[in-house]
């Protein structure tokens, strides 16, 4: 169980780095096209979704039930933590930024969230080789 704990916490690690490398990205062509309060913007939606991501990666190391049914509750949880955590940072965001610009927002936050379930993705393809 130590192995897998040890290939599940390098593999969202991997796709963690994965995400700050598209934040990046998408922060800089905003910025470029945009400018800084649009590249703002963009790095705050993408971290919104990188620190639920965080969160919710928290919450499922802590269960200990390896039922097939304890598993599920504990994902479906942690994705419920994910999702409460990205609202909170994004309402923060629209409350108390006032240079906003909603597409880099919303650009950043959708790269982000595609890059985590890729990144989870491919990495667990790696490792079941």
């Amino acid at each position: 169980m130590q192995t897998d704990n040890t290939k599940i916490g390098l593999a969202v690690k991997q796709a963690a780095r994965w995400q700050l490398v598209a934040i990046i990205f998408v922060a800089t062509v905003s910025l470029l096209f945009a400018g800084v309060n649009a590249a703002i913007s963009a790095v705050l939606g993408g971290f919104s979704v990188l620190v639920g991501s965080f969160f919710g990666a928290r919450f499922v190391r802590g269960t200990g039930d390896a039922g097939a049914t304890g598993v599920i509750v504990a994902l479906l949880k942690a994705e419920a933590i994910k999702i409460l955590v990205i609202v909170v940072a994004l309402f923060a965001t629209f409350k108390f930024y006032a240079g906003l610009v909603p597409v880099a927002l919303i650009g950043g936050l959708a790269v982000s969230a595609l890059f985590a379930g890729a990144g989870l993705r491919t990495i667990n393809e790696d490792i079941k080789k």
